[in-house]
């Protein structure tokens, strides 16, 4: 098969691949990091070393947003593009990521206008919507990914994948990057590798079926030797490496990512968590911050009830945002980057990522 033949989709991966398991793993992951905290004086309970819970935060750093990375390589690979849809694909994306994304920031300087946390102000008000601010980075390095590779990939019918991957890993395993924090674009080789991980597992997915014990084997030594060097450095410092763009972390998040998609079972029931993760990812930290300050204010010390409660209520109620937000025109294209019911698709193209 050539690189241009691997563009088209296959008869239909989708029954077999776990992207909604994954989706509310990724989910719980960041939700719970965020309500244990950094533990470097940042938000959340900020639990120190030695403690599990601290342990647990900081292995997982080279999988909670790699993971997310290559779920939305998996998505966009499972919806092929072609290059007379590029500026519907790109609409989509803006209307998508950028939207939500101005609106969460928004209410996010509001709040922090409200409580009177100049942490969270950041800068000057309009960097918080063009530069690496709070969680939203994240937005602002895909909607990069999707305008520059997206396009090559879409005008080139796939044929930049591989050359792309192979240069975005040695990127990663040499930890080279971008300086500028201009639309996080620092963090875009953290995130590239991976998503282009994902566009490969999808349209090589045949290949990886027959081939599946030793894709599996691969990807868990790649996992286990990751894991290694990174035991090793919390034996040398104390903690583990907080380093993205490394051997290590490419090895682990990498390897992790494609074991969870050969290992996990495909659970269709968490279809609607998946519907709801981009609301959660915006908002999960308002509702993770209530949670810790109710119970702060109610004297509860437990570790445990603080990340039970927090998690569940970071994803509850971004979820419930969610449902509310549907009910209308407005707040479903701004809130959550939704057309508005019954709103046409352009007549000439079929159905493109939205």
């Amino acid at each position: 098969m050539s690189q241009g033949d691997a563009v088209a989709p296959a008869r239909d991966p989708r029954p077999d691949l776990p992207v909604e398991t994954a989706r509310a793993l990724a989910i719980a992951i960041l939700v719970s990091f965020h309500v244990i905290g950094g533990g470097e004086g940042g938000r959340g309970l900020n639990v120190p070393y030695p403690h599990g819970l601290r342990l647990y935060a900081d292995l997982l750093i080279d999988l909670r947003m790699p993971l997310f990375a290559f779920i939305a390589g998996v998505v966009y690979a499972l919806r092929p593009v072609e290059p007379r849809q590029l500026p519907a694909f790109l609409t989509g994306k803006l209307r998508r990521l950028a939207l939500p994304g101005v609106t969460a920031i928004t209410v996010f300087l509001a709040m922090a206008q409200l409580m009177g946390s100049e942490d969270m102000m950041g800068g000057r008000v309009w960097e918080a919507y063009f530069r690496h601010y709070a969680i939203f980075w994240f937005l602002q390095a895909m909607l990069l990914i999707f305008a520059v590779y997206g396009s090559a990939d879409i005008l080139s019918r796939g044929r930049v994948l591989l050359p792309a991957l192979v240069l975005s890993m040695a990127a990663v395993a040499l930890g080279l990057g971008f300086d500028s924090d201009l639309m996080a674009a620092d963090r875009v080789t953290h995130l590239l590798a991976y998503m282009l991980l994902g566009v490969a597992f999808v349209r090589h997915h045949a290949l990886l079926r027959r081939h599946g014990r030793a894709v599996l084997l691969l990807a868990l030594l790649a996992m286990g030797a990751g894991l290694a060097m990174n035991i090793a450095t919390l034996r040398a410092t104390g903690a583990f490496s907080f380093e993205r763009l490394d051997l290590q972390s490419l090895l682990f998040g990498g390897g992790a990512c494609v074991a969870a998609f050969l290992l996990l079972p495909r659970l269709g029931r968490l279809q609607w968590l998946g519907a709801c993760s981009l609301t959660i990812y915006l908002y999960h930290i308002l509702a993770t911050s209530a949670s810790r300050r109710v119970l702060e204010r109610l004297d509860v010390d437990s570790l445990a009830i603080h990340v039970l409660a927090g998690t569940a209520l970071g994803i509850a109620l971004p979820v419930a945002l969610h449902m509310l937000a549907m009910r209308w025109s407005g707040t479903r294209l701004l809130v959550l980057g939704l057309r508005a019911k019954g709103a046409a698709r352009p007549a000439a193209l079929p159905r493109v990522p939205a």
